[in-house]
């Protein structure tokens, strides 16, 4: 069969402008898969801390539990505001204690960790917390000794108070699935009122610690889910 000249150098055209055209069109779909790649996902990191549930079979005696939410407002920035409630409660041979409230801490971390894969997660914090908590606590049946008037049980105290300390923190977050994260974090806090009460100084402080001590370490260990809301 005879093809004209013509005719041949059109059809060639043709087959050109085909394939420079998917080319084209896969170049485009590559470059906007690699894109996809490169994109980070944010939105509000919400965790449950695991500790006070490792109390249950290890400190029976104290119950709680924590939330946490934070979100990266900055490169590498993250507030993060804490809620928990805590109770305890002890009956010994020469008194018994109770105290219970709710405590709120908030703050910002700030991500040490330089990740050149833009769609990881991981992240190694510093940060700080201050934190507050409102909580009521009573003794009853002290039993006083005494070689002079005698042993005897003192009167029954009950208050409720306001406790305030500042925390340093550090530590890690690491995405284990899309948007599921473990970690801990390390907390060496700073009481700031020790003598909210003039009669007793509490021997729980929701959130805190023993009031005792005017500084003392914590540690949580956290599950965290990261609602995907933006992409950019």
């Amino acid at each position: 069969m005879y093809i004209s000249g013509s005719f041949s150098k059109a059809v060639f055209v043709l087959l050109f402008l085909a394939v420079q055209g998917k080319v084209s069109a896969q170049e485009v779909s590559e470059q906007e898969v690699s894109e996809q790649d490169t994109l980070r996902t944010f939105g509000p990191r919400i965790g449950i801390d695991l500790v006070p549930f490792f109390y249950y079979f290890t400190e029976p005696k104290i119950i709680g539990a924590e939330l946490s939410v934070d979100f990266e407002i900055y490169k590498n920035l993250y507030p993060v505001f804490e809620l928990g409630y805590s109770s305890t409660s002890v009956s010994e041979e020469t008194f018994d204690y109770e105290s219970a409230g709710n405590y709120a801490r908030a703050g910002i971390d700030y991500n040490l960790l330089k990740l050149k894969d833009r769609s990881e997660h991981h992240i190694m914090t510093v940060g700080f917390r201050y934190g507050i908590s409102v909580f009521k606590h009573s003794s009853e049946n002290i039993l006083i000794y005494s070689d002079y008037w005698g042993d005897y049980i003192s009167e029954p105290h009950e208050n409720s108070l306001r406790g305030h300390w500042i925390e340093l923190v550090g530590g890690i977050k690491v995405e284990v699935v899309s948007n599921l994260y473990m970690g801990w974090l390390l907390r060496y806090k700073f009481l700031l009122n020790q003598n909210m009460d003039p009669v007793m100084i509490p021997a729980h402080i929701p959130g805190y610690g023993n009031g005792v001590d005017t500084s003392t370490f914590g540690f949580s260990y956290s599950i965290f889910y990261m609602i995907p809301l933006i992409k950019k």
